[in-house]
């Protein structure tokens, strides 16, 4: 007799005697019940590759997904009683595979469709009962922020996907404590963010129920709110030993030098020193107690010796089951899945989990794998196209393959990039999928815009032409790194003829191109500048024309750039082009406290600060500076929702007027291949999340050219704007 039971896998049948066994291994083999076979084309670095994947047909997986009839009626039991084996299938094997069936349906459910069960309706009728008047600030709680909070008090899993500044903190705190099911709850952000969530906690009444993270003891609070840093939660360190000499730093005597004792009886002095600790720049380059070299990078020795006193771990390795729910906010942190604070964040195994982003695709789709990963990777509606498994076996795999089925293929290089092309691919399958889990709320959206009414902003985006001295020095570094390329590829012939590899350094590259940019949009600060040029870079010229013209309405604006120097340049620069209107800069060596008060002072309408620089990694989230009217993109960050976060600054909830956005590129430079990257990027990601297809027309008129936006009647929209993408640099002006 063979009896039907599980393990975390799957099904399988196990047999009182190890002949029966044999016979039915030997029986599915015979009749390919096991396994099954298929074949898939992946394209991997430009090419199609041919591979082959053995499914077992007994997984969860499999049975869940691909088996429409009752277990009790599988082919596999005739098939065994052919061979002379009987089996008996327990009902709590049934039971089972019928309740992961069951949970399968329920979580196949559009959040559309789901907004119609009884949980979802029971939800919203709590938080309609305790939120329905105003808050003690005079705010009151918007209609879709109730709808998200619902959904977060009746799911179990959600990607918040609202808007920057549509209130995901405010939404995120009701759900969760709407829920008595979540008594202890986690909340990771970032720390510059921790003020707002402590804000909206007092507002709502739960100030004495909340507690900051700082320890691994704060962690055992009865407290039902946990705040903590993404710093604070993934932070770990080493403390390293004492330095150990082989010989005497003195005399350099190794026979009068006792090695233990680090003592020298020649100078007859001790060298231990408890304040004279290894550090990482100071590492020996052998191992100073065998001599051998050692694995220096992973701080130990072959021998058992290390120079590691102590590490101390981070919060996120001492968390328990005790949590019922957590929300990570800014999502979008943890698209790497190599780095620690992915990894810290993929620790938190609670049955709630919500992640909140207004941005949760940056570059391209598949910037949400590992997002998707943490909330839903358990859930065998996130499926593997490729492997036919899901995804949560797979990591780095199945990443690729995420990105590959998902993410529009090969990828162009940067000088290649001369036109907007979508990054992305089986859209529709990819709108089932977070149909199921993410609610996307934007600012243009009816229900969102009826209530907050954040005026659309407008968009110019100015192609300049360099002066003669800005163009003289672009043409002059493009031309170097020509001769550089050139001389690599040299190198890299040279080596192939040997026989050997030679990788031109990627990372080289990217500092070549980081110096284009730079001289594109601050060339005065290059030593090789021509500074007794009369004509001031095209560039900064504009911008003084803009704040002047802002003067005359008593406008305030602010400024972004990609560059932490350019920002301290246009700061002091700007400070004294217009009387009454002064200027400051932050980027991220600016102590926060300062930060605050420059960001308060800019919100004043009465302070006369009315120009704030930025840098884009900086200034691009958590901050509110509504008082702008305008912002300038000096240069560009290659993350599309980068941008959009930095002009979101000003276009957020509370702002009453339309934003003029203007984009500075220079023509015939690498500001315009960037800005073709970030439009595609941006398309791609649009078309997936938002399922919006970009407006060629609308944006060939946001173009100026000469001073002016007005278009010709008839023009083709498509070819104009694909002229203005195309002018900037070519691979063939640096590898010719």
């Amino acid at each position: 007799m063979l009896t039907t039971t599980y393990n975390k896998t799957g099904l399988f049948f196990e047999g009182d005697q190890l002949e029966e066994n044999i016979r039915a291994d030997e029986a599915m083999h015979n009749n390919k019940l096991s396994t099954s076979t298929h074949f898939y084309d992946i394209l991997e670095k430009g090419h199609t590759k041919r591979k082959k994947k053995v499914v077992n047909s007994f997984n969860w997986h499999s049975l869940i997904t691909r088996t429409d009839e009752p277990f009790k009626e599988h082919k596999v039991f005739p098939i065994l009683n052919n061979w002379g084996l009987n089996v008996e299938t327990p009902n709590f094997v049934l039971d089972t595979l019928e309740s992961k069936k069951r949970k399968y349906g329920s979580e196949g459910i559009s959040l559309i469709d789901y907004e119609n069960k009884p949980a979802y309706k029971l939800a919203f009728q709590r938080i309609q009962n305790a939120y329905s008047g105003k808050l003690s600030d005079g705010r009151h709680v918007f209609e879709y922020q109730k709808a998200g909070a619902a959904l977060i008090g009746s799911k179990k899993r959600l990607v918040l996907g609202f808007d920057m500044g549509l209130g995901k903190t405010m939404t995120t705190l009701i759900g969760l404590t709407s829920r008595e099911e979540n008594k202890k709850i986690l909340i990771v952000t970032m720390s510059r963010n921790i003020s707002d969530w402590e804000r909206e906690i007092h507002l709502l009444g739960f100030q004495n129920d909340y507690i900051k993270l700082m320890n691994r003891m704060d962690m055992k609070s009865d407290k039902r709110i946990h705040l903590v840093s993404y710093e604070k939660w993934k932070q770990e360190s080493i403390i390293f030993k004492e330095k150990e000499y082989t010989s005497c730093p003195t005399c350099n005597s190794t026979f009068y030098w006792n090695m233990k004792r680090q003592h020298c009886k020649a100078c007859n002095k001790s060298h231990k020193n408890s304040e004279d600790l290894y550090t990482r720049d100071t590492l020996p380059e052998d191992c100073t107690r065998c001599n051998k070299t050692w694995k220096k990078g992973q701080l130990f020795c072959g021998c058992g010796y290390t120079v590691v006193k102590e590490r101390k771990k981070g919060l996120f390795r001492f968390i328990d089951r005790s949590y019922d729910a957590a929300a990570i906010d800014e999502a979008h942190k943890i698209k790497n899945g190599a780095n620690l604070t992915s990894k810290s964040i993929r620790a938190i195994k609670t049955k709630t989990r919500i992640a909140l982003s207004g941005t949760p695709a940056e570059n391209g789709t598949d910037d949400l794998y590992w997002i998707l990963q943490w909330v839903y990777g358990d859930s065998h509606h996130f499926e593997d196209p490729y492997e036919k498994e899901v995804f949560r076996g797979y990591g780095k795999k199945g990443e690729e393959h995420f990105r590959a089925y998902f993410g529009g293929g090969t990828q162009k290089a940067l000088m290649d990039t001369k036109s907007i092309e979508a990054r992305v691919s089986n859209q529709e399958k990819l709108w089932e999928l977070l149909d199921l889990f993410m609610l996307r709320k934007k600012k243009t959206d009816v229900d969102v815009k009826s209530e907050i009414n954040v005026p659309a902003p407008t968009h110019h985006r100015l192609h300049l032409v360099l002066s003669e001295a800005e163009r003289t020095l672009y043409d002059k570094r493009l031309e170097e790194f020509r001769v550089w390329y050139q001389e690599e590829h040299l190198k890299k012939e040279a080596a192939e003829m040997r026989g050997d590899k030679y990788r031109i350094s990627t990372i080289e590259v990217c500092s070549w191109l980081d110096k284009l940019r730079k001289v594109a949009s601050c060339p005065w600060v290059q030593e090789d500048y021509d500074a007794k040029s009369m004509t001031e870079p095209v560039k900064l010229t504009t911008v003084k024309d803009k704040i002047r013209e802002y003067a005359r309405t008593g406008k305030k604006m602010l400024i972004f750039t990609a560059h932490k120097k350019t920002a301290e340049e246009l700061g002091v620069i700007l400070d004294s082009v217009s009387p009454g209107m002064r200027a400051a800069y932050i980027h991220g060596s600016v102590a926060m406290d300062y930060r605050h008060e420059l960001m308060a002072r800019f919100q004043n309408p009465n302070d006369d600060l009315s120009i704030l620089v930025m840098t884009m990694r900086t200034g691009a989230e958590s901050y509110t500076l509504t008082e702008a009217k305008g912002v300038i993109l000096y240069d560009l960050e290659f993350n599309p929702k980068k941008i959009e976060q930095c002009f979101s600054r000003a276009v957020r909830l509370g702002q009453k007027d339309s934003v003029e956005v203007i984009w500075l590129i220079g023509v015939d430079t690498i500001d315009a291949n960037i800005h073709a990257l970030v439009l595609s990027k941006k398309s791609g990601v649009d078309l997936a999340i938002d399922r919006v297809v970009m407006d060629a027309e609308q944006l060939a008129k946001e173009f100026v050219t000469d001073g002016t936006t007005d278009l010709e009647k008839g023009l083709d929209y498509q070819e104009f704007a694909s002229k203005m993408l195309a002018s900037g640099n070519t691979r063939a002006d640096y590898a010719s």
